[in-house]
């Protein structure tokens, strides 16, 4: 049966002219169980494309059928995933789930993911169902216990299927919960001038502390009056906004692609500057580092993360060197400098290397 319903979805793309990327696990998990179901709004999360929101906005052409991403790169993945679809799911980015009313919501999960941020996310979607509608969520792991508790929170009766690769939970609305929990936090940064209070939430970088990479790069910044400088991966804004408290007349420009990063950038700036500073720190969510042709930074600041086999560091590296002005300089700090000692060469005609505690601050200038 479970080969039959790959196939059939497999076919279905091909039909569509869409070619096939397989699901994740766990949104496979979903796939098979939802075959036949029935609902008129459906609100989904992924861990892909978008899989599963595809194959029920395809089998219910009169449904609404919403996908939602918290990045816009992967996002972005989904929209070109299915834009020659007949009947594409919506393809939605941003810091929380919509504030509407669904009949069903299906959320896969990983069983190495961001507990947190599942567990909001998890929160948010019973708040967001229709009396007596069904939370549906599957994890990669058939010994779960975690997501199993995580329900039983939230529901007096649980619905728990175990299949070969994972396990797939069912619950029903049936009035507000008893416990709504905050999962935000604060914490301060101190700094010559007074220290900045700063808001965090699950799935920023970096939540509830500040990063000691990234107070490494802080100090390492050095900038002067009239600077521009560019907070390329802002997390929750803590370097771009110790940029702009370190001199006067600085303009700073913070992107991410995270939905949830320039949403805790834009609260935190409003927290901790003047009128005259918010009117020269501007945001902006992008996975592409795209800005104005005429975009010039005396300062580009960046803090990649490890995770990622040094791809996020060449593409914030591609980036800065469109975009750093005449005289102008990358800053990066690392745990591992190697890699950029073989590299940053190739890109910069002067780099050196700033030890600070366990952290290095790589400079590249023209």
């Amino acid at each position: 049966m479970r080969r039959d319903r790959r196939k059939q979805q497999h076919q279905q793309d091909a039909e569509e002219g869409i070619p096939y990327i397989p699901p994740r696990p766990e949104e496979q998990l979903l796939i098979q169980h939802l075959a036949s179901f029935k609902a008129d709004r459906i609100l989904c999360s992924s861990h892909g494309r978008g899989q599963l929101a595809g194959f029920l906005a395809s089998q219910l052409t009169e449904s609404k059928v919403d996908c939602h991403y918290f990045d816009t790169h992967y996002a972005e993945l989904a929209r070109e995933y299915w834009e020659d679809a007949d009947h594409p799911p919506k393809i939605l980015c941003q810091p929380d789930l919509p504030e509407e009313t669904y009949d069903a919501i299906c959320i896969p999960v990983h069983q190495q993911g961001n507990a947190e941020l599942t567990r909001e996310s998890l929160q948010q979607a019973y708040q967001r169902l229709a009396p007596r509608g069904q939370l549906i969520a599957a994890v990669n792991n058939p010994r779960d216990t975690w997501l199993n508790e995580q329900f039983k929170e939230m529901f007096p009766k649980v619905t728990r299927l175990v299949k070969k690769r994972g396990v797939i939970y069912k619950g029903k609305e049936h009035g507000p919960l008893k416990k709504v929990r905050d999962f935000s936090a604060e914490f301060e940064v101190p700094l010559a001038d007074g220290p900045l209070v700063l808001k965090t939430r699950p799935g920023v970088f970096s939540h509830r502390r500040m990063d000691a990479g990234g107070w490494a790069l802080i100090k390492a910044l050095d900038v002067i009056d009239d600077m521009t400088v560019l907070d390329l991966g802002c997390g929750c804004g803590a370097v771009g906004l110790a940029a702009m408290r370190a001199a006067k007349n600085v303009d700073v420009t913070a992107i991410d692609s995270h939905a949830r990063a320039i949403q805790c950038t834009e609260e935190n700036a409003k927290r901790n500057l003047s009128e005259d500073q918010l009117a020269r720190f501007t945001t902006k969510l992008t996975h592409t580092a795209t800005l104005a042709p005429e975009a010039k930074f005396d300062i580009v600041a960046a803090n990649p993360p490890y995770f990622s086999q040094y791809k996020i560091a060449e593409l914030f590296i591609n980036a800065a060197k469109r975009m750093i002005a005449p005289r102008g300089r990358l800053s990066i700090v690392t745990k591992m400098p190697h890699w950029y000692e073989e590299h940053l060469p190739k890109f910069f005609d002067d780099v050196t290397f700033e030890t600070i505690g366990h952290y290095t601050v790589v400079h590249g200038r023209e």
